[in-house]
């Protein structure tokens, strides 16, 4: 009974916590990206005929889980990747991020590689929190 006790008060705050500072719960963004996305490989394929801006963020949310996993050894990407992961042009590629990132929907880090938001797969997903 203490033991349930305990998870039934601490389980909770775990959750406020994850909610308040935004970590991204791998599992439900697993399912998101159910039968959108395959990482295999090393690789990243896009399954989803979907616009280029929707490519770039399943493809970088991919990458996030995949690295979360240990199936992928990052969890940031340079357009160059991004491009030859989802079949886009690089220029397109570089151009729909630029946008991305304007619109808050991905992060852009230090020497030019690009991360996921999980506000961006929400926002793509037609799901708003």
């Amino acid at each position: 009974m203490s033991i349930n006790r305990y998870f039934s008060e601490t389980l909770p705050s775990i959750e406020a916590v994850k909610k308040l500072i935004g970590a991204v719960d791998i599992t439900d963004l697993m399912k998101k990206l159910e039968g959108l996305v395959e990482i295999r490989e090393g690789r990243i394929t896009v399954l989803k005929d979907v616009d280029a801006k929707r490519k770039i963020i399943l493809c970088l949310a991919a990458a996030y889980v995949g690295k979360a996993l240990g199936l992928f050894e990052k969890d940031k990407l340079a357009p160059k990747e991004i491009a030859a992961y989802t079949g886009l042009d690089e220029r397109v590629a570089r151009a729909r991020l630029s946008e991305l990132r304007r619109a808050g929907l991905v992060i852009k880090y230090d020497e030019g590689l690009y991360g996921f938001t999980p506000t961006s797969l929400d926002e793509f997903l037609g799901e708003r929190r």
